[in-house]
Order: C-alpha cells, then sequence, then structure tokens
C-alpha cells in the first residue's frame, strides 16, 4: 500500500491530468431489477388467489384434501406465469 501512495505523490500535476482523462468518469452504473419485480408479482398474485381455508364451494366448507389441492393449483399457476 505504501508503494502505491509513494507512486500517487511522485506524479506531477500534468501526469494526474494525463490519468484522469483516460478513465471515464461517465460510467452510469444501474441494477437489473427484472428478476426481483417477477418474484414480487407472481408472490403478489399467489396471495391474491390463494384459497381461504373456510372459503365455501358449492355452500359446503372445503375438505382438507380439497383445500391442498386447490392450494397447490394456485401455486402452479403463479409458478407458471400464467397470469403475469
Amino acid at each position: 500500500m505504501s508503494n502505491i501512495e509513494a507512486m500517487i505523490e511522485s506524479l506531477s500535476a500534468e501526469d494526474i491530468k494525463r490519468l484522469m482523462a483516460n478513465i471515464s468518469n461517465r460510467r452510469i452504473n444501474t441494477v437489473d431489477t427484472s428478476f426481483r419485480k417477477r418474484r414480487n408479482a407472481i408472490t403478489s398474485l399467489y396471495f391474491s388467489a390463494e384459497p381461504k381455508p373456510h372459503q365455501l364451494i358449492n355452500d359446503k366448507p372445503m375438505s382438507p384434501e380439497e383445500y391442498n389441492e386447490m392450494r397447490e393449483g394456485v401455486r402452479q399457476q403463479c409458478i407458471s406465469g400464467v397470469d403475469l
């Protein structure tokens, strides 16, 4: 580290100016958030469509098996991204 500091101290103003001309300061850093947006959309879709355990089908409450099948079907459809 001291070698680098000594090297920087030994540079003249014109050397620093030439170095800075070669360094691009216009680089814009961007972060790709498309994966996060898709993941959040899938989560939102799932929780908006998820069946409730007390939901009625044909005026009768769902059995645990029906509930699990319906929940798994909604989960599979959300993962496939059909509604996105």
